[in-house]
């Protein structure tokens, strides 16, 4: 009785655990309820057969049901815990995915239309931009063409009017050159014009030196300075001319550039001045004569230098060689210039011994007096024309001019 009982009532407990869930609705569209299957092993159902037939005791099959009972209660636990840990997707979240991968969808789209149509418009961009590049270019080239022309034509303005002596004009066109031209290079290019074509060469070489002495800047000034003088000294007709000379003079008065380089002074001044002098000592008075014609200005400045022997050269000076220079200058100012620097020199180097010499002067004085009656000259020429006469009666008491003119006339005769 007791074996039978509790076997119908293990059976029960069993059909019982093997499904757990909700009831089926009538609903055709709801979805599946979660179901729990649970597996019963061959085992149990062996322990069950064999319960029913072996003759065991009561309190066996008590306690043998419930380890059964135990076991199927834990294999349900585990079947819900799975069942749990897997969640149920949400019919609605299924819904809004849906919606929301096709919003993503058509903004996709969207964007790559978008895209492709500012690519376009980039692309129609860039082309325009290269295209005003390109015409950018082309007006930077005329303009370059035509700034490059405008240089040049100052250039040659400036060049031209150095040529023919328009200062003012040729300095205006030198502060119009650009400065992007190196000046040492600008400086080159005006010295070199000089010499382009020998005719008149002289001439441009001074309209060239008088420039210079306009140009606002001295570092400026020297450097058209040096060039000049390199050129200068390459040629030996301007070298040991009149146009040497004027080049030192005005160095000499341009007083920033000659106190920071004497020797574009005395580099041709010097060796100018000594041959000169050697050529008036030996009667030779061509040069100096065209210098103080042509040139009367710079001659002045150094007409007293060149009437002045050196102290050394003074005893063995051939005196009647030297003096005739007097009258050969061609204007009444220089002839006298040279008188009074004789008669300085010999009544400084012949005080004792001066008969000769001035005999001699005395003669050329009377030449250079006729010379200047012939002409209209002022007072003050005059003025110093009877200064020096008088200078003939300091040297021997009761000797003066007249007497000094006829002892020259004697020997004439």
């Amino acid at each position: 009785m007791c074996r039978s009982y509790i076997t119908l009532a293990l059976l029960v407990s069993t059909l019982a655990t093997l499904t757990i869930g909700q009831a089926p609705s009538d609903d055709p569209f709801e979805d599946e309820t979660n179901q729990c299957q649970i597996n019963v092993h061959p085992e149990m159902m062996k322990s069950l057969a064999n319960s029913m037939q072996a003759e065991v005791t009561c309190d066996d099959l008590w306690n043998n049901l419930l380890l059964q009972l135990h076991r199927t209660r834990q294999n349900l636990t585990d079947c819900r815990e799975r069942a749990a840990s897997v969640p149920t997707p949400d019919p609605s979240d299924t819904f809004c995915q849906m919606l929301l991968d096709d919003a993503q969808r058509q903004m996709e789209q969207e964007h790559n239309r978008y895209a492709a149509t500012m690519e376009e418009k980039l692309h129609a961009a860039q082309q325009a931009t290269q295209q005003q590049q390109d015409a950018k270019g082309a007006l930077q080239k005329q303009l370059d063409s035509l700034q490059d022309a405008r240089n040049e034509l100052y250039l040659d303005l400036l060049l031209a009017n150095i040529a023919i002596g328009e200062t003012k004009q040729a300095l205006s066109y030198y502060a119009l050159q650009p400065a992007k031209l190196p000046t040492e290079k600008l400086h080159e290019q005006i010295v070199r014009s000089v010499y382009r074509v020998t005719l008149y060469q002289d001439q441009r070489l001074i309209n060239l030196i008088t420039f210079v002495r306009g140009i606002r800047k001295v570092e400026e000034r020297r450097s058209l300075y040096q060039l000049t003088q390199r050129e200068i000294q390459k040629r030996p007709s301007q070298r040991d001319g009149y146009v040497a000379a004027i080049f030192a003079l005005n160095v000499r008065e341009d007083l920033p550039v000659y106190q920071t380089n004497q020797r574009l002074y005395s580099d041709l001044a010097g060796p100018l001045e000594q041959r000169w002098k050697e050529q008036l000592a030996n009667g030779n008075y061509k040069e100096v004569t065209e210098f103080a014609t042509r040139q009367p200005k710079y001659f002045q400045q150094m007409q007293t230098s060149l009437a002045t022997v050196d102290q050394n050269r003074w005893v063995n000076l051939k005196f009647d060689k030297f003096v005739p220079y007097v009258n050969a200058l061609p204007q009444p100012a220089q002839r006298l210039e040279v008188l009074r620097q004789l008669l300085k020199q010999i009544r400084e180097r012949n005080a004792n011994n001066s008969h000769n010499h001035l005999v001699q002067t005395a003669r050329q004085f009377d030449i250079c007096e006729q010379f200047i009656n012939k002409g209209k000259v002022d007072q003050t020429v005059k003025k110093t024309l009877d200064e020096l006469r008088g200078q003939f009666g300091a040297f021997s008491k009761g000797k003066d001019y007249k007497y000094y003119l006829a002892e020259s006339m004697k020997q004439v005769g």
